[in-house]
């Protein structure tokens, strides 16, 4: 298993990025740098986005993503082999939580 990039485009900017000819290197050039805490200027992709995230492809994150260019990783958690959706979405929630200092805790069902 490789590696996988996130990138973040601004909508509004499609007119530009869906005609850029050197998009692919811009993402290649700044996916380097997107989950380096010093130099997060180099993960720009023009004025079109950043690249927010460059990591394994088994690697599970949840994140709160706002705006254009802001990602904020909450937690990350390595994939478990026959674990479902469901699962894993609670595992990354519980875990996120605790970092908090909160314990999630399912509803008493009706």
């Amino acid at each position: 298993m490789g590696f996988r990039t996130v990138v973040m485009l601004s909508n509004d900017l499609c007119h530009e990025w869906s005609k850029d000819p050197k998009l692919g290197e811009k993402i290649s050039l700044a996916m380097n740098y997107a989950s380096a805490t010093s130099r997060q200027d180099m993960a720009g992709i023009g004025s079109y986005g950043r690249a927010v995230e460059c990591c394994h492809a088994d690697n599970q994150t949840l994140a709160m993503l706002d705006g254009y260019t802001m990602f904020r990783h909450i937690d990350a958690q390595p994939w478990a082999r026959g674990s479902s959706h469901e699962d894993a979405t609670l595992r990354l929630l519980k875990s996120a939580a605790n970092k908090l200092g909160y314990r999630l805790v399912k509803q008493p069902a009706k």
